[in-house]
């Protein structure tokens, strides 16, 4: 995350929702990068 406002922007949050709430949100975004990469077709 090198956008600096990008990385307040999400340290507010966490700061308001809570720690554990954020880390559960990164977690699932995690997870959807993972299946979408993994469902894109792989050209060699």
């Amino acid at each position: 995350m090198a956008n600096p406002i990008k990385t307040w922007f999400f340290e507010l949050i966490e700061d308001a929702i809570g720690s554990k709430a954020m880390k559960q949100f990164k977690e699932e975004e995690d997870k959807k990068k993972n299946s979408e990469s993994n469902e894109e077709p792989k050209q060699n």
